[in-house]
């Protein structure tokens, strides 16, 4: 079956078939739990349950390549481009997620009243924290559907972008992140002096240990993927490079449920209410922009 394969593929093969399962799972209960709880359709949670979604279709992208693996078949690149099409925009669409997540806690703690009213604008400001994701997501898609090619590969979602789109997408996300770390990292210097409610505390741990765990993910892919390009001009050992550094990544949009349930005590709730079928007894929604009146004991200035 794998005489064909290079020797270090192997290995990934069997981590994707464990991986995958548990991703999907994952980020579906997520998912689950925004829509069976009010008390999580405030903006900050529709950017969250739409990042799990981006993630859970993500991590599905390694089952085209397990199954070629397995079964010891190549796709064209282009047709790869397309088998990997949903993935990819979970992959590119992501980190930029992120980013709008980490600017929606910035000013829900910079300017707590004001945030409140863009609760009651909840279409129009979630929207406007979707423009750049979307934006950015197809440049990318564009970029790989124009220099699609015929050269037979093993379909992974870094086979499905090719050169340029997958060396943009790379150097981007070096941009991306530094954003994310700077909003998080401005955020949780607010939180240090400002009054905070519980809950929007744990709402930010939960958010902030997520957020560490994928960019300790990402920095090592992104890392890899761009020193890949000096190190070897082997386009097999190149592709390994990228599948191997994709493992923390897998590893971190996996974990989305396992550290809200941990940290986060109303992700908690909703979990256990719906294992044991008691959801309905949810509390009626309550909409938190309500509790960021506590963030500041002075909110005067933010009348003017």
């Amino acid at each position: 079956m794998f005489e064909d394969v290079h020797p270090w593929m192997i290995p990934l093969t069997f981590f994707y078939v464990i991986i995958i399962p548990i991703g999907v799972f994952s980020n579906i209960i997520m998912i689950i739990c925004f829509f069976i709880n009010p008390r999580l359709r405030s903006p900050f949670h529709i950017l969250l349950t739409l990042t799990c979604l981006a993630d859970g279709i993500h991590v599905c992208g390694q089952i085209v390549f397990v199954v070629q693996l397995l079964t010891n078949t190549y796709s064209y690149q282009s047709t790869c481009y397309f088998l990997n099409f949903f993935p990819v925009i979970g992959l590119t669409i992501a980190a930029p997620l992120l980013m709008e997540i980490g600017l929606d806690r910035l000013l829900a703690v910079s300017f707590p009243i004001k945030y409140r009213g863009f609760q009651f604008q909840k279409v129009l400001y979630t929207s406007i924290h979707l423009v750049f994701p979307i934006l950015y997501t197809t440049s990318i898609l564009y970029l790989g559907f124009m220099e699609r090619n015929n050269e037979l590969v093993k379909c992974a979602i870094p086979t499905a972008l090719a050169g340029v789109s997958f060396k943009v997408f790379t150097l981007s996300s070096h941009v991306i992140y530094m954003s994310i770390i700077l909003a998080y990292l401005m955020t949780a210097v607010l939180l240090k002096f400002h009054d905070t409610s519980s809950r929007f505390k744990a709402v930010f741990k939960s958010i902030g240990v997520t957020v560490g765990i994928v960019l300790f993910g990402w920095a090592i892919t992104t890392v890899s993927n761009t020193f890949g390009y000096f190190v070897t001009d082997d386009f097999e050992i190149f592709n390994l490079i990228q599948m191997y550094s994709g493992i923390t990544v897998n590893i971190a949009i996996s974990s989305n449920l396992f550290i809200f349930y941990t940290i986060n005590p109303e992700y908690q709730l909703t979990v256990k209410m719906l294992l044991d079928g008691s959801f309905g007894k949810l509390p009626t929604f309550t909409d938190s922009a309500s509790e960021l009146q506590n963030l500041r004991k002075n909110t005067k200035s933010q009348e003017s």
